[in-house]
């Protein structure tokens, strides 16, 4: 079977600094997690993976997606990206649903009114109420929680294969990261689609993904099912579970 992403000794450097170094990687459609310390290479690599990177970057190595050599053309389609805070990455001059409805003409070939309907439908599947209300707010007038939620809505709505979502719920309320994650794992689960999902959140991870990638100085050291996630045996990994809050202490 073709693996859904392939990843092989892809490098990011800037001028002499090394930021993401000979990362190899696979993954089928499955939950697969990318945890380490900031500034370990974890957001930098799904924006290599997504051709996402500022001229002044230079990579090398090869992604492919379902077989075939990443192209410009898959990013929004095949693949998505469902960044940290909505409020930075929504176009705060057109509202909620003409964004959605722009990422169903361009990659699904909608008229303007079936794109209307299916954004509307794609609000109420991501959960939130009176769809057709948020279809015309502009996001500002969005809570934190609901402005990630229409962004979900917005990454899956040309049904990619693989989603990254980098550090989808880290600008959110415990109690709303929650509802999103949860939601997440819905959608995963009833399309079938792959996701990358990076956080510095171990417990997070552990509960949420199949295996888990540990990074650290731009590359991967550790990689272990997430069950196996408390009794990782690479050193940097040790230290980044002792590091966590723990309510007992």
């Amino acid at each position: 079977m073709t693996d859904l992403l392939a990843v092989d000794n892809l490098s990011v450097r800037f001028g002499d600094c090394a930021v993401v170094r000979d990362v190899s990687l696979a993954m089928r459609r499955e939950r697969v997690g990318i945890v380490g310390e900031s500034g370990a290479g974890k957001s930098m690599l799904g924006r290599a993976i997504m051709g996402l990177l500022p001229s002044a970057a230079t990579m090398t190595g090869s992604v492919a997606i379902d077989g075939a050599p990443f192209a410009p053309a898959m990013r929004g389609g095949t693949v998505a990206l469902i960044l940290q805070d909505p409020r930075f990455s929504l176009n705060p001059a057109m509202t909620i649903g003409d964004q959605i409805a722009e990422v169903l003409r361009r990659h699904r070939g909608m008229s303007g009114r079936a794109a209307r309907r299916e954004a509307v439908a794609g609000l109420d599947a991501v959960r939130i109420r009176d769809p057709e209300q948020v279809y015309g707010k502009y996001p500002h007038q969005l809570s934190g929680g609901m402005g990630q939620r229409a962004m979900i809505a917005m990454m899956l709505a040309p049904n990619p294969a693989l989603l990254i979502a980098d550090e989808p719920t880290s600008a959110l309320d415990a109690s709303v990261a929650g509802g999103v994650l949860a939601l997440l794992d819905d959608e995963v689960t009833k399309r079938g689609m792959g996701i990358l999902f990076i956080s510095h959140d171990l417990d997070l991870v552990a509960n949420f993904c199949d295996r888990v990638l540990v990074m650290k100085d731009g590359a991967i050291v550790e990689a272990l099912p997430a069950r196996d996630l408390p009794n990782a045996r690479h050193p940097y990994t040790r230290q980044l579970l002792a590091a966590r809050l723990r309510l007992e202490a």
